[in-house]
């Protein structure tokens, strides 16, 4: 059997297609990491490793070797940190960081999906463990490897502090922030947010929010007449408030849409006053549980 460090140099350079950056990522010395991919394809007997082009990439035999070289490395991990925390075993547990409103909506229905495919596959119950908070926070639980995965939004005025170096993402989802107002209150007063002049009651979202940058550039730009009313630390709030006729707000669609369909809200304006924005799903690029590793795959097809 190769050793596991020479299974790790081959990860690496997969993952880099240079010697020399994954010689640095490997802490090792460019000549003495060659030699370490040598020693690998002198045991596995065939070239892993195609050198004629730059960058290199694996060749058959070492994308197959690689395939069984993930898993092994996986579960030693795996099996690792079961031992130095007894008791902890999350081998066969989701585990999540997001914000609160993901966490009871796209989250919570893709990790029940996968929990129980894997678990059927597996043959063993697959627990879920989602964590919510700020950004920043769940941020750092990635970072210290205390969760698997992290789910939270993209868009242009986000800064989500994840290097790409060490953490690759899928996108998990798409939505559109819709600026909507009770029905009800409409038949009242009929908001216009073409009309510059006349104050329109806004329901909005406290700065500590994702969901408060996401919007503040569109409604910066805009020349809506808008009076804030209400500072809400969730969609869930906002969406209540509104519905009680305390103002308009801006509210994911996912969220509304049976509401404008029965009729409970309605939407104002047209495509030019919406919001769009997408969901990720970060992990790190380093070997996850054999539970994580599963799901991960199967979210990505």
């Amino acid at each position: 059997m190769a050793e596991t460090k020479l299974l790790k140099d081959l990860i690496a350079l997969s993952k880099t297609c240079s010697f020399t950056k994954a010689a640095e990522l490997r802490n090792v010395t460019h000549p003495a990491f060659s030699r370490r991919i040598r020693d690998l394809e002198h045991w596995a007997g065939a070239t892993l490793v195609d050198r004629s082009k730059i960058p290199v990439r694996l060749t058959q035999e070492g994308r197959e070797l690689l395939v069984t070289a993930e898993y092994i490395v996986a579960r030693l991990n795996t099996v690792s940190k079961k031992l130095k925390s007894p008791g902890q075993d999350t081998s066969h547990a989701l585990r999540i960081a997001t914000g609160r409103y993901l966490a009871s909506t796209l989250v919570a229905d893709w990790a029940c999906e996968m929990s129980d495919v894997i678990g059927r596959e597996l043959s063993v119950a697959v627990s879920v463990q989602i964590r919510t908070g700020s950004t920043p926070d769940m941020v750092t639980l990635l970072q210290r490897e205390e969760v698997d995965f992290l789910c939270c939004y993209e868009h242009p005025n986000l800064s989500i502090p994840v290097a790409t170096a060490s953490f690759q993402y899928l996108q998990l989802g798409a939505d559109r922030f819709v600026p909507v107002c009770s029905a009800a209150k409409y038949s009242e007063t009929a908001y216009d947010l073409l009309d510059e002049f006349t104050p329109i009651p806004h329901v909005t979202y406290l700065n500590t929010l994702s969901l408060h940058h996401i919007l503040s550039d569109h409604l910066r730009a805009s020349s809506y007449a808008l009076a804030p009313v209400a500072y809400c630390d969730s969609v869930e709030v906002a969406w209540a408030l509104i519905k009680k006729g305390r103002g308009i707000g801006w509210l994911p669609w996912s969220v509304v849409a049976q509401d404008c369909t029965s009729g409970t809200l309605r939407v104002l304006g047209g495509r030019q006053n919406e919001v769009p924005f997408e969901v990720r799903l970060y992990r790190s690029k380093e070997p996850l549980s054999v539970a994580a590793e599963m799901i991960w795959e199967k979210t990505t097809r």
